[in-house]
């Protein structure tokens, strides 16, 4: 059984080296700026797709950071308005009394059912922030939302009647 031969960025360099000296030296120069572009130009490489590359930054994000793009996907309305959970779908509304952070922290269930009022009425952290009276500074609670940042504890208190209010 052989082995498979190792394709690293050196031995595409050495390629590029033998094959196409005049692009080699326009990477060792300066004029092309990278040696994926320069594989690209030479033909060693293909050219990768927009897709290729989505795919490519999906694969490497964090489960944070792929909730935040869906939600963001949502909000901005590319996506159909639809809860990210089923169970945001199904779910009842707050009881009363129940607690929808620990100290400075959503709950994760609270999380979702913010998530889900904003992409039913598509919006943003900024408009959430000023329905609730304050400043439309709205990236406190993208960070809180995308990844569990801590807010204030009048923002909480704010939040709790913006919940009761779009769940009513």
């Amino acid at each position: 059984m052989s082995k498979k031969p190792k394709r690293d960025n050196a031995h595409y360099e050495q390629r590029l080296k033998a094959e196409f000296p005049d692009i080699y030296g326009d990477v060792l120069t300066g004029r092309i700026s990278s040696l994926r572009k320069a594989l690209v130009i030479s033909g060693l490489k293909p050219q990768r797709t927009r897709l290729e590359k989505l795919k490519n930054s999906w694969a490497k994000a964090t489960p944070g950071e792929r909730d935040g793009f869906l939600t963001w996907l949502a909000i901005s309305g590319a996506l159909p308005v639809a809860s990210p959970h089923p169970a945001a779908a199904a779910s009842t509304p707050l009881p009363a009394g129940a607690p929808i952070a620990s100290g400075r922290y959503l709950l994760p269930s609270t999380i979702t059912r913010i998530k889900a009022i904003m992409a039913k009425h598509r919006l943003k952290p900024d408009d959430v922030m000023r329905e609730m009276g304050f400043l439309s500074d709205g990236q406190p609670l993208a960070r809180a939302l995308a990844k569990n940042a801590s807010l204030r504890l009048a923002v909480i208190a704010g939040l709790e009647a913006w919940l009761r209010t779009h769940e009513a």
